[in-house]
């Protein structure tokens, strides 16, 4: 009896494939959040919060709000699981224009978050290999078109690629904790209650800005919602444990660095992990110092390469975005998408433009999570009936936290920064032509 062989199932335009779960999740949080934040900030936090105790507490009042916020859009994230993120949950609730807004600022903060990453491992690059000093900007460029190509690939290699890359940094992170205390901490370690406390409120809102900017990235698992097999199960246990994790890097990281080189010490270097190896003795720990940060930048920037697309596609998929757009390829990846994103990222790396954005979208964040925020009620109020397969825990108290947080940040930074405030206004203003486009060719299109 002969047999005939059963053809592969292949993606059709526009649908991406379902193989994604906690698992990566987890590491494409981590991969995100876990950037050259945290190898850089501890010294620049030292300087300004000097206290081990308010500086530990500050950390734990990041993680304290981004898993507020996690609970909040965990019940958002299951009841709407589609690719793109708090976009889908913001245009649900709030149309077009405000969907638009929180869409293109979350792919401009992912190629900004790219760029930046990449031309950190330019810089780090020098420390193994000398001779790279002289060609980073070919380094950054380099990275990133290594990237790409392993995503556009397929769905299944950028999987592969990121929860590699996000476990051997978070392995590393943990091996150096665990050498600064047992190595090199002093046989009299300062406790926290003998740190002193006298700050200024100006220094603590600056190091708090630093540390919510180390935390940013907690909400990607929500942008593959739609690429996950179970998302009602997989979605709240990614973002909680992705929280987890990184909080207690961020928490041991800090404190090891604390105990062994006091705040003095650590405000005292721009790279305090390379005094504690270099006191270590030998070329072997400042190796494992170049390649856990260059581990670490790889990461984040394969996480926002994965992520930017992602958006685009949702754009597409909603026709605010011509919708060859959502295209995708046979491994399950956005094409067209990946090469728009590519494009804006090369482009950023070989500028340096990157830092231009990254100023003026800190306003733009603020406003987008408070927009998913307020998406949040308005859905509770207007859609009673959506199946939510998770509900935010503490409802009404904890939910209404993150919005009373986020609409006090909106606040200050436009105060603080006019500009951000201006393009926001600007950014919102740009996006009412391109919706109205958008309803008509829909309204055409179903007419037809």
């Amino acid at each position: 009896m002969s047999s005939v062989a059963t053809p592969a199932v292949l993606p059709a335009r526009g649908h991406l494939l379902k193989i994604l779960g906690v698992t990566f999740g987890v590491a494409v949080a981590i991969g995100q959040i876990i950037g050259s934040g945290i190898l850089r900030s501890p010294s620049i936090i030292a300087g300004e919060v000097p206290g081990i105790a308010l500086i530990l507490g500050l950390w734990t009042l990041g993680a304290v709000q981004v898993w507020l916020a996690a609970n909040l859009n965990a019940e958002l994230g299951t009841a709407l699981p589609k690719t793109g993120g708090g976009y889908n949950y913001v245009r649900r609730a709030m149309g077009d224009v405000f969907g638009l807004v929180v869409g293109w600022t979350d792919w401009l903060a992912n190629m900004a978050g790219a760029a930046a990453a990449s031309v950190s491992f330019a810089e780090f690059l020098p420390l193994l290999v000398p001779a790279a000093g002289a060609h980073k900007i070919a380094v950054a460029l380099s990275l990133q078109i290594a990237l790409y190509a392993a995503n556009i690939t397929g769905l299944r290699e950028g999987r592969a690629l990121q929860e590699l890359t996000s476990f051997i940094k978070a392995a590393m992170l943990l091996v150096f904790i665990l050498v600064a205390v047992i190595l090199v901490a002093p046989e009299e370690p300062r406790t926290a209650l003998s740190s002193p406390v006298a700050f200024k409120w100006a220094n603590i809102v600056l190091a708090y800005q630093l540390i919510m900017g180390a935390y940013a990235g907690w909400n990607t698992p929500l942008a593959f919602a739609g690429e996950n097999e179970a998302p009602e199960k997989s979605i709240p246990r990614a973002l909680f444990l992705g929280i987890l994790l990184t909080a207690v890097l961020y928490l041991g990281v800090n404190w090891a660095l604390l105990h062994a080189l006091t705040p003095t010490g650590v405000a005292a270097s721009p790279l305090p992990f390379s005094v504690i190896l270099r006191q270590i003795g030998g070329g072997i720990p400042a190796a494992l110092f170049a390649l856990t940060a260059l581990i670490t930048v790889a990461s984040c920037s394969n996480a926002c390469i994965m992520t930017a697309p992602r958006i685009l596609f949702a754009l597409g998929r909603d026709r605010l975005l011509p919708h060859g757009v959502t295209r995708v390829n046979t491994g399950g990846s956005p094409t067209v998408a990946y090469l728009m994103t590519a494009m804006g990222t090369l482009a950023l790396a070989a500028s340096g433009t990157f830092a231009l954005v990254f100023g003026l979208i800190a306003t733009l964040n603020a406003a987008s999570g408070f927009l998913v925020d307020i998406a949040y009620w308005v859905l509770r109020v207007k859609e009673p009936q959506l199946n939510r397969p998770f509900r935010a825990i503490g409802y009404p108290v904890l939910p209404m936290i993150p919005v009373l947080v986020d609409g006090t940040l909106v606040v200050l930074f436009t105060t603080a920064d006019y500009t951000g405030g201006l393009v926001a206004i600007g950014l919102a203003l740009m996006c009412v032509p391109f919706a109205y486009i958008a309803h008509r060719g829909r309204k055409i299109a179903a007419a037809v």
